[in-house]
Parts: structure tokens; C-alpha cells; sequence
């Protein structure tokens, strides 16, 4: 079992987390369907006018890029957005030429790129842990995860990423080290072929 283990710093973002956390199980399950967005409309009794607004609806609402921002909205409030900025910011000046990466991308990460399940989220105290297991390596990896909890003030202290149990050392907002702890492995793993 994968896992992340976190600080609470503001127990009041916990919540607006865990709106998050629900519409990420949500969107795993099987038979999940995002809200259809197109009204109804009686089409026999609308004038041109109206008829035109209407097929402006159905073409807004078949505009995946606006139907993901308005998703986005309604999940991730703006002091993450923020958060969120600062991190590409700071990665778009990693990747130079290579492109510039959008807010939004970490929504489709977290949608459909972070290719596990989640299995629980426990809290006690000021601190958490959220469990999640997946079918396949790679998986999305974890550095993206990691800064969507810190941009709800979450701060990730511990994982392990399914292959070893590593300390998180921040090194920054955005830059963390792994210091790998051997030993705590090998007891973790030892559970799992017993």
C-alpha cells in the first residue's frame, strides 16, 4: 500500500481539501460520469434568439478545456491556485524551451495522470495520511500530489512510493530531498510477503 503522510498547518484548508479528495474518488469509480451540461430545451417553442443562445449552451458545454476549468473551480479554491502559479512559476523556468506548463494541468493530473486509487485518509491531531494503491509503475509519481497538499497547507512529512519508505525534507515551497529510511522498509515490505 502506497502512502503519503502529512502535517496539518491550517486545520480550516483540511476541509476544503477534502472536497478535493471526495470528487478524486469519485472520478475512480467505474461507473462515474462527469454532470451532463447540456439543458433541455424546447426547441418548438423558442424564438431565433433564443435558439442561438441555446446552441451557444450546447457548444460551451461540449468544450472539455472549459468543462475541466469549471470542475476545477468548483474543487480547488483560489489561495491553491495561487499556490499552484507560484509552483509553475518557478517550473516553467525549469523547462525553458521546453514548453510552459498551466494551472490547470495539475487538475488533469490529479483527474486522470495520478493513475492510483485512493483507499483511505485518516487524521489525527495535526497530522494525516492518505492510502492508495495502483495497478501499474509508473504511476504518475508523487511530486505533483505533494504540491497539491502544500497548496491547501498540507505538508507531506513521509511516503512511500512502492519501493521504499522515504522522510520528506523540504527544501523550499516546491523542492523537497527523499532521505530513504532502509530500515523502516524492510519491516514495512516484510508485511506485505508474510
Amino acid at each position: 500500500m502506497l502512502y503519503v503522510k502529512f502535517k496539518i498547518e491550517e486545520t480550516e484548508k483540511l476541509n476544503d481539501f477534502q472536497k478535493l479528495y471526495n470528487h478524486l474518488i469519485a472520478v475512480r469509480q467505474p461507473d462515474f460520469d462527469f454532470e451532463d451540461e447540456v439543458p433541455e430545451f424546447d426547441w418548438n417553442n423558442m424564438s431565433e434568439k433564443e435558439m442561438e443562445e441555446a446552441f451557444k449552451k450546447i457548444d460551451e458545454a461540449s468544450d472539455e478545456d472549459a468543462l475541466e476549468l469549471k470542475r476545477y473551480k468548483k474543487v480547488i479554491p483560489e489561495y491553491a491556485t495561487s499556490f499552484f502559479k507560484k509552483y509553475f512559476k518557478v517550473d516553467n523556468e525549469k523547462l525553458g524551451d521546453l514548453g510552459i506548463q498551466q494551472v490547470t494541468s495539475i487538475f488533469n493530473y490529479l483527474e486522470f495522470g495520478f493513475e492510483v486509487d485512493f483507499n483511505k485518509m485518516e487524521l489525527k491531531d495535526k497530522n494525516g495520511i492518505i492510502e492508495f494503491s495502483t495497478g501499474n509503475f509508473p504511476f504518475g509519481g508523487l511530486e505533483r500530489f505533494f504540491i497539491t497538499l502544500k497548496a491547501f497547507n498540507l505538508v507531506p512529512t513521509q511516503c512511500f512510493d512502492g519501493f521504499s519508505i522515504n522522510d520528506i525534507q523540504w527544501q523550499s515551497n516546491f523542492e523537497f530531498d527523499f532521505i530513504e529510511l532502509k530500515d523502516e522498509t524492510a519491516i514495512y515490505l516484510k508485511k506485505f510477503r508474510g
